[in-house]
C-alpha cells in the first residue's frame, strides 16, 4: 500500500512529547524537560501550519531499560496511520521529530523536510537524524525502521531498504537539537543574534526566566572569554568532538583566531556494532581527566570540548543510559562540581572550572551549530 505524497495526501508527523515526566524542581533535568516540552509544542504547531498532520508521541516509560526505538516508533506510526485512514485522511508520508529537534530551523527548510519524493527520505542529518520524513512504500519503511535501535540511525536503515536520501545538514541550524540545559542556553543566545528565527513568545519567555539549580539563568559558561579568543588574531581556539565539516568551515572562515580541531566519533549514535573510541578519552583514562584538561589548555587560549565522546568511549557504548546520570552530565556542562558524583566526570568538571584558559563542556549541539552561534555572538559582542 504505497501512497504518493502530493496527491492530496498529507505527511503524518509523530513528534516526541516529553510530557509531565517526573523531575524534581530545582534540577538541571527539570529545566531540560520543561524546555523540551515547550519546544515540542511549538514544533507541532509549526509542522501543522506547514501542512502536516501531527500526532503526539509520548515518551516511552521503559527508556532506561530494554527500550528499542524502532519497535516503539513503528508501532506508534502504524497506529497513527490506521487512525488517519479510518478518519478518511490519506497519508502520503510518515515522519518523526525529537522533542528538541529543529529548534532553530527556518520555515523554508521545514517545508523541505516535509516534501520527500516517493521512495525518498528527507532528514535533518543523514548520519545522525533527529527528524526525518519518508514517502513511498510506507509498509516497507516501517518494517525497516522496526529494527532500528535509535532514531539517529533511521536514515541508514531506510537506505538499506532501498530508499534514496536527501538531508538538510548544510542548512543553517539543521543540526541544532535541544537535549540539555546548555543547549537551551545556546538557544537563548541565538535569540540575541540576527538571522535566527523568531521563537514563540512562550518559548522565548521561558529561556529568559528559567533558573538553574545554582541560581543563575541560561548563560553559556565562559561566553565572553571565548568571544575574546575568537576575535583575536593572536589567539588559538581548540575544539574537540563530533565537529561536522560545516561547523569547521564556518570557524575557519569567520573567526579571526587560529583553530585547532580534534574530530572524533562523528555519527557514533547511528553506528552499528561500534564501540566508541577516543584518543582524548584514552588520555583521560591513563593520566586522569585533570591532566587532559591541563594539556589541552597548553594548546590553545580557549577549549570547547564535546564531553559526550569521552563518556561514550570510557564505557564503550554510545547509549546515554550507560553514561553518568543525566543530572550529572547537565551539571558538568555548567561547571557545577557539587552535583557530580561520578569520580572521573567530577575531576573533569573541576579541572575545567579551574583551568588556566576558558573551557566549555557540552554535547553535539555545542560543537555543531553551537559553534556558529559562539562565533556570531563574538563579533556582535553578545
Amino acid at each position: 500500500m504505497a501512497e504518493v505524497i502530493g496527491s492530496g495526501a498529507a505527511p503524518l508527523l509523530l513528534v516526541v512529547d516529553p510530557g509531565p515526566r517526573e523531575a524534581s524542581a530545582g534540577t538541571y533535568s527539570g529545566v531540560a524537560m520543561a524546555g523540551q516540552s515547550l519546544l515540542a509544542a511549538e514544533l507541532s504547531r509549526r509542522l501543522g501550519a506547514a501542512g502536516a498532520v501531527v500526532e503526539r508521541l509520548p515518551v516511552a516509560t521503559d527508556r532506561a531499560g530494554d527500550f528499542h526505538w524502532g519497535a516503539w516508533f513503528s508501532a506508534a506510526a502504524r497506529a497513527g496511520r490506521r487512525e488517519a485512514l479510518v478518519a478518511g485522511r490519506a497519508v502520503g508520508a510518515i515522519g518523526y521529530a525529537g522533542a528538541g529537534a529543529l529548534a532553530l530551523l527556518g520555515d523554508r527548510q521545514l517545508e523541505k523536510l516535509l516534501s520527500p519524493l516517493p521512495g525518498e527520505v528527507v532528514a535533518n542529518n543523514r548520519y545522525s537524524a533527529d527528524a526525518f520524513v519518508v514517502a513511498g512504500d510506507l509498509d516497507g519503511a516501517l518494517a525497516a525502521l522496526s529494527g532500528c535501535g535509535t532514531d539517529n540511525a533511521a536514515v541508514r536503515y531506510l537506505e538499506d531498504a532501498g530508499f534514496a536520501w536527501r538531508d538538510l545538514a548544510a542548512a543553517p541550524w539543521s543540526r541544532f537539537d535541544v537535549d540539555t540545559p546548555l543547549d537551551l542556553a545556546l538557544m537563548r543566545l541565538a535569540t540575541r543574534l540576527p538571522g535566527t528565527r523568531v521563537l514563540d513568545g512562550v518559548v522565548a519567555a521561558f529561556l529568559e526566566m528559567a533558573t538553574l539549580p545554582g541560581g543563575g539563568g541560561l548563560e553559556v559558561p565562559g561566553l565572553e572569554a571565548v568571544g575574546n579568543v575568537i576575535r583575536s588574531r593572536e589567539a588559538q581556539l581548540l575544539v574537540a568532538g563530533r565537529v561536522p565539516s560545516t561547523a569547521w568551515s564556518y570557524l575557519e572562515t569567520e573567526s579571526a583566531c587560529r583553530v585547532r580541531c580534534f574530530i572524533e566519533e562523528r555519527g557514533m549514535r547511528s553506528a552499528r556494532d561500534h564501540a566508541p573510541r577516543s584518543l582524548l578519552a584514552d588520555w583521560s583514562s591513563r593520566l586522569g581527566p585533570a591532566d587532559l584538561v591541563a594539556e589541552l589548555a597548553t594548546l590553545a587560549d580557549a577549549v570547547i570540548l564535546d564531553s559526550r565522546v569521552l563518556m561514550a568511549a570510557r564505557v564503550g557504548s554510545s547509549d546515554a543510559a550507560a553514561w553518568p546520570p543525566e543530572e550529572e552530565r547537565f551539571a558538568s556542562d555548567f561547571l557545577d562540581r557539587t552535583r557530580v558524583q561520578t569520580a572521573w566526570l567530577a575531576e573533569l568538571t573541576e579541572a575545567a572550572a579551574e583551568a588556566s584558559v576558558p573551557v566549555v563542556l557540552g554535547g553535539h549541539a555545542l560543537v555543531s551549530d553551537g559553534l556558529r552561534l559562539l562565533v556570531d555572538a563574538a563579533w556582535l559582542g553578545r
